[in-house]
């Protein structure tokens, strides 16, 4: 059985994969698992051939995907159709915003199963904070604020060789198409809608929720197109906020030393705070060859327990009901900080056009770090990408937008 799944754990995500799932193979000794670590784009590109059996191309049994990718993957068929595996399986126990990505709309059927979720929240260094702000919680609450406090930092440590204010939690150094949905959420601006009829792309508020997070870039309180790895982050005082959706839970509950770690919302830019909810889902592809085998494995792995597990060991949150109570009531200093976290949050919807549709948005942001770093952005391009964006979603809606 091979599973394709993307960098949960950066570069350790093998490393940790192979760990958790050796109970699994020593309870069925005849299912073999291969392992291929595979990021988002290129699962992307590569998702849509596995339709076809080409002679000596590897084709996944289980993949690991975006969970608003399920309609698309089910219409396409690319997805098997779990029901029809197995009619005792039910997403019941999922929690209710993972619930509606499970299925092909319009259907009873189950596509694919929910693994785990993770929440956009902004963490910050309550000691750096504290040499700027008397009340570094009310300042960050706001966008304004945020880049405020940026500012104020960036001054502060002007003699620290590479710091910057945010650790940028894109692993590439891109502006993040997801790590930007808090920003235009919080301003009523729309991506794709929930019938996915309509986008923003043309609004004002969605031109100014953008250049919000921009700013972050374009003013170097962020840095682009470096590598993660080759900047040091918030525990080595190279930063001292990040915002993203991957908790890092163990390290954000830890103490060590003087540095300790606060996490908040998303800062708004509007009226509301709306943090990006993001879930992981489990499918088993149609031309796979060892279906009895990889429904085996998600039966396995979508258990209560083992949920639990992998989220401890993923810094994730687990996307049963029972899992996610138990995980959560773990640590207080937990409930306490991501319960309303939680319930500000919003998901993209599961339609046919969702992920094409953030496929353009992204390529909106990389038209915008180009011109950043060779010194050429201005209002002009972001308005013309913006243009140009907002027809090809609207070709795209008219296409399959439900």
């Amino acid at each position: 059985m091979i599973l394709w799944m993307m960098p949960d754990n950066a570069t350790r995500t093998r490393e940790v994969m192979e760990t958790f799932i050796n109970p699994f193979k020593k309870e069925n000794p005849d299912v073999s698992v291969t392992i291929r670590v595979i990021n988002r784009r290129t699962l992307w590109r590569k998702i849509f051939t596995l339709t076809h059996e080409i002679p000596g191309d590897e084709i996944p049994d289980v993949i690991a995907m975006p969970h608003y990718w399920t309609q698309l993957l089910a219409v396409g068929g690319v997805l098997e159709n779990l029901t029809e595996l197995d009619k005792t399986l039910r997403v019941d126990n999922s929690l209710d915003p993972l619930k509606p990505h499970s299925y092909k709309n319009d259907s009873a059927d189950v596509y694919s199963m929910p693994w785990w979720f993770d929440v956009s929240a902004l963490h910050y260094r309550e000691d750096h904070l504290k040499l700027v702000s008397k009340e570094p919680r009310r300042l960050l609450s706001t966008w304004q604020g945020l880049l405020e406090a940026c500012g104020m930092l960036k001054e502060y440590f002007e003699n620290v060789e590479g710091y910057f204010p945010m650790q940028n939690s894109d692993w590439r150094g891109m502006l993040s198409n997801r790590g930007v949905l808090p920003c235009l959420w919080s301003k009523g601006a729309i991506v794709i809608s929930q019938d996915g009829k309509t986008a923003d792309f043309n609004s004002p508020a969605f031109e100014s929720g953008l250049q919000d997070y921009i700013d972050l870039a374009l003013k170097r309180y962020m840095p682009i197109l470096m590598e993660r790895n080759s900047l040091g982050g918030i525990g080595l005082g190279k930063s001292s906020m990040i915002i993203t959706r991957r908790q890092g839970v163990s390290v954000f509950e830890r103490n060590s030393g003087n540095i300790i770690l606060r996490t908040l919302s998303v800062p708004k830019t509007g009226d509301s705070y709306v943090n990006y909810l993001s879930g992981v889902n489990l499918g088993i592809i149609k031309t796979g060859a060892g279906k009895e085998s990889a429904l085996k494995f998600l039966k396995w792995i979508s258990g209560v327990e083992n949920q639990i597990k992998y989220a401890s060991m993923a810094e994730v949150f687990p996307a049963a009901e029972e899992s996610f109570e138990s995980f959560m009531l773990f640590s207080p200093e937990r409930m306490q900080t991501y319960n309303h976290i939680i319930a500000e949050s919003a998901s993209l919807p599961n339609l046919m056009a969702t992920g094409t549709v953030m496929e353009v948005l992204g390529e909106v942001l990389m038209s915008v770090v180009n011109a950043i770093v060779t010194s050429r952005y201005s209002e002009d391009i972001l308005k013309s990408e913006l243009k140009k964006a907002a027809l090809e979603v609207s070709n795209i809606l008219g296409l399959y937008g439900g």
